[in-house]
């Protein structure tokens, strides 16, 4: 008997534009598993290293910069950050084992992958959803300081504007492809125009679809 396959969607998303959100969003209504810290976390007990040293590599290849919102949030407006040092790990090593890890949750779960370049890490596999998140810059920046506390305008555009640019390198990195491009995605989503409201009935609509279409499949007489 084959086992039931799985549906899996990832969420690339530019920082401030909900993403996040809305994977939780629809991982919880769906009961599926909600993968990003945890993919950190995993791959850092794999290669018996601690958390935060993988994840300074990472802040540095791939542009999350949380340690850069806490210092905005806990200091004054001419605070300043500093990447900390690279660990042992090479990044491509750090990829590899991430997206491995990936690949074994989307081999078991029903899940949500935000980030990681999901899209490229599970290309070809069926029942995998792919999605871009992206908003206006006004509408970022609102977000990102009332969700951060992130002080003043001009500290919000400088995290916008490195987070973007330290993305889009690593996705050409590591699969050669452009960030922005919308021919890698089933579905590309600008929550400034539709709220993250409608953009989560959006995203769990299509998401449905493939539970439902899974469901039938199973049920199909030779099949």
């Amino acid at each position: 008997m084959r086992e039931r396959p799985t549906v899996v969607l990832t969420i690339s998303r530019q920082m401030g534009s909900g993403g996040s959100y809305i994977g939780q969003a629809v991982a919880n209504r769906f009961g599926m598993r909600y993968a990003d810290r945890d993919i950190l976390q995993q791959a850092a007990k794999a290669a018996g290293l601690k958390e935060g040293d993988l994840a300074a590599a990472e802040e540095k290849a791939s542009g999350f910069w949380e340690s850069l919102l806490h210092s905005f949030s806990m200091g004054g407006p001419d605070t300043t950050f500093v990447p900390p040092a690279l660990p042992a790990m090479y990044t491509e090593d750090l990829f590899k084992l991430e997206s491995l890890i990936i690949r074994e949750i989307a081999d078991r779960f029903d899940a949500v992958i935000v980030g990681r370049a999901g899209f490229h890490v599970l290309a070809g596999r069926p029942n995998v959803i792919n999605i871009m998140v992206h908003a206006a810059r006004a509408s970022r920046l609102k977000r990102i300081m009332e969700l951060y506390g992130v002080q003043t305008t001009k500290q919000a555009e400088e995290l916008v504007e490195r987070s973007d640019r330290q993305r889009a390198q690593f996705i050409h990195r590591f699969t050669g492809k452009r960030w922005d491009d919308a021919h890698l995605f089933d579905l590309c989503l600008d929550t400034g125009s539709t709220g993250l409201e409608v953009a989560t009935e959006i995203v769990a609509t299509l998401v449905e679809s493939h539970l439902g279409r899974r469901w039938r499949g199973a049920h199909t007489p030779g099949v």
